[in-house]
């Protein structure tokens, strides 16, 4: 994958480098390939590798990672959906159809009253 810009190619690539070592600071602000060690001397060259099937690969990671995660919520969902739903008695009611106090309907949801002519 690469992009033109300003006149510019970018390349998305890893870099490959020995331990120990870092990248040398390059004139234009990034790092350039050349190796230098702790005492900043220079030790060789880093390898650029295509970083294409890296990003592919961290794309199918999150992918597979985030369908397994919404299964796992699901299931937890419906776990806890069963167990936060009103007892039953005997008879098969539930306690809030038993209860003393009466529940109004909104006034948006009330409909007109009908009576017999």
């Amino acid at each position: 994958m690469n992009i033109r810009r300003g006149g510019s190619v970018w390349d998305l690539m890893q870099v490959k480098r020995a331990v120990g070592t870092t990248l040398s600071n390059s004139a234009s602000g990034g790092n350039s390939t050349l190796l230098r060690d702790g005492a900043r001397n220079l030790v060789g060259h880093a390898d650029l590798l295509n970083g294409n099937r890296a990003v592919a690969g961290l794309v199918a990671v999150s992918a597979v990672a985030g369908s397994v995660l919404t299964v796992a919520t699901m299931k937890t969902a419906s776990h806890l959906k069963t167990k936060v739903r009103p007892a039953q008695d005997a008879e098969g009611e539930t306690a809030a159809a038993t209860s003393a106090t009466p529940v109004e309907e909104p006034e948006a949801l009330q409909g007109p009253r009908l009576r017999a002519v």
